[in-house]
């Protein structure tokens, strides 16, 4: 399913379970309407699922386990067990329609730097056919030349993805992440904002802090977050409060520390948990619209400075020293 799938469909099962609805009704009303392919595959699983007695987590994981990510079935685990299932469900919709318009706004500015790439590809090889160079001389070099483009996209594609799982695992990778330009904050809000939508839904299913501690690190996608979590639930067993157990991972931002703390004293970490959800989703959402802004521009003058060395090229070619036109302008 992709994100915006996604985000629909929680979103309907959040209005459907807080109408009061039952989750097996609630996917029987889905289902007639009709939806794609793969959302009807996600339902039927659950369907399935429940016609056997199972949890609708349980459904999730037992039909859906390679479509679904960890911070859906932790989410969805500590939302059911505390009866607050439909909490759950509007924090993946919220999650995943930010991460699709996010999405939708850094392919969409790359979609003119991509063509300008492509036209500097083409180009520049039909202006020396204009010169006397034959087609069948042309042609060969630009299929060549757009071959190593897209295997070079595709690399790059290829190798985020691989670091970014790397990264759930690795505290090296997810350091390095962290640690590039414009992509590192990204990675970092989005991994924060996770750990809070499912520390703020296992609050609110009264789940002990140290399971919580837990289920919220494993579903970060962060191998820091992660880390700094489980440490943090030793802590908590032993009998330090969750501020110092926090403090002793070195993975969690200042500020957001010093709010836990405030909270801790004041009785309020689950609204403090559910303010900081939506404002890291916010904060990784705007990282990634100046990353649509600037990656681009980044990209765009690359770009530029390749056609221009291919043009520059093409021109010595054709006027330089020993060129049929410098050959035929000097017999004048």
């Amino acid at each position: 399913m992709t994100n915006q799938q996604r985000a629909t469909l929680y979103h309907e099962f959040a209005k459907l379970l807080a109408a009061g609805l039952h989750a097996d009704r609630s996917i029987d009303l889905l289902l007639e309407q009709r939806p794609a392919a793969p959302v009807k595959k996600f339902l039927r699983g659950i369907q399935k699922g429940l016609e056997q007695h199972l949890g609708f987590t349980e459904s999730i994981a037992k039909y859906n386990a390679s479509t679904v990510s960890k911070l859906e079935t932790s989410l969805l685990s500590a939302g059911e067990h505390g009866g607050r299932l439909e909490n759950a469900c509007e924090h993946l919709a919220r999650y995943f329609e930010l991460r699709q318009k996010s999405i939708d706004k850094v392919l969409g500015a790359l979609i003119y730097p991509i063509i300008l790439l492509h036209l500097g590809l083409i180009l520049p090889d039909f202006i020396t056919y204009f010169s006397g160079t034959p087609i069948q001389q042309i042609v060969p070099h630009l299929i060549v030349r757009l071959i190593i483009l897209w295997g070079f996209l595709a690399a790059i594609a290829i190798l985020w993805e691989q670091g970014a799982k790397a990264a759930t695992n690795s505290t090296s990778a997810d350091s390095l992440i962290g640690m590039i330009p414009l992509i590192g904050s990204i990675n970092r809000h989005w991994a924060l904002a996770r750990f809070c939508q499912v520390f703020h839904t296992g609050l609110l299913a009264a789940l002990n802090i140290s399971e919580t501690l837990k289920l919220a690190g494993a579903a970060s996608q962060s191998a820091l977050l992660n880390q700094g979590a489980t440490k943090a639930a030793k802590e908590v067993v032993a009998g330090k409060p969750l501020t110092e157990a926090l403090k002793s991972g070195n993975a969690f931002p200042r500020s957001f520390l010093n709010a836990v703390n405030t909270a801790e004293t004041t009785g309020t970490l689950d609204t403090e948990m559910g303010r900081w959800a939506q404002i890291e989703g916010d904060l990784a959402a705007r990282s990634q619209d100046r990353a649509a802004e600037w990656l681009p521009r980044i990209f765009y003058v690359i770009v530029v400075l390749y056609i221009a060395s291919r043009i520059i090229g093409i021109f010595q070619g054709l006027y330089g020293e020993g060129s049929a036109i410098n050959e035929l302008l000097n017999a004048y």
